[in-house]
């Protein structure tokens, strides 16, 4: 997609740094494929860069392993299966972006520990820390009533909010949120308030993985509130 905004340059020099200059990583399976520039054999590392209203995006083609979405406000990222690809990188428009990525595999149960996905997905966020974190939410359409409120946009109660892993004490390592970004687990029954305190609960009753046929139309909602850099690394399970 080509883009005609003439407003100023954005510089990505302190994101280029950060992208080729840190390499940390939380768990053993994520460290055993962390080669081939930190993502192993059939890995895929997606870069959601955080732009301005002043920045200007790149005329580049869309595969460049990168989206930009909005540095403050809300961003739409529609999703699509097959083979790893930046379909759409602006999530800047009124359009936002979309993501081509591989069937993760089946993960039907509530307890997320049971799934046996065939690839997994790692997040770090970089930069200038913001005040508020950086949040993902995996939301899709209803093809039939699931929790009694007619056919509707549902979210998943499981959300991705991580601050960024820059900064004294920190060493920029990566965080599995392959629950959050790969599944989506609904509260079937939202008007039970167990506890009786008067808060309605927000349980996980029914998961569904990306592209499952109880859904349609499944997004990232994506609010990168101030942070310029999130990483996200695909890696092959297998």
């Amino acid at each position: 997609m080509a883009m005609n905004k003439t407003t100023k340059v954005f510089s990505f020099a302190i994101i280029m740094v950060a992208m080729i200059g840190m390499t940390g990583v939380t768990t053993q399976a994520f460290a055993a494929g962390n080669n081939a520039g930190g993502v192993g054999k059939g890995g895929y590392q997606l870069n959601l860069i955080g732009m301005d209203k002043n920045d200007k995006l790149s005329n580049d083609d869309n595969n460049g392993h990168r989206i930009f979405v909005n540095l403050n406000g809300h961003t739409k990222i529609k999703l699509q299966e097959g083979p790893f690809e930046v379909i759409d990188a602006d999530g800047t428009d009124n359009d936002g972006a979309t993501f081509q990525l591989p069937y993760p595999g089946n993960c039907d149960t509530t307890d997320f520990s049971l799934c046996d996905l065939d690839y997994s997905v790692y997040m770090r966020v970089l930069g200038k820390p913001s005040d508020n974190p950086y949040e993902i939410v995996t939301c899709a359409d209803e093809l039939v009533d699931l929790d009694g409120d007619g056919l509707a946009n549902e979210c998943s109660v499981e959300t991705v909010s991580l601050p960024s892993a820059n900064g004294k004490g920190k060493n920029a390592k990566f965080t599995d949120v392959s629950k959050e970004l790969l599944t989506l687990c609904l509260d079937t029954d939202p008007a039970v308030d167990s506890s009786g305190d008067g808060i309605l609960d927000n349980d996980c009753d029914l998961r569904a993985e990306l592209f499952d046929n109880k859904l349609e139309n499944y997004t990232w909602e994506v609010d990168a509130n101030g942070h310029r850099l999130a990483q996200l690394r695909f890696i092959d399970n297998n």
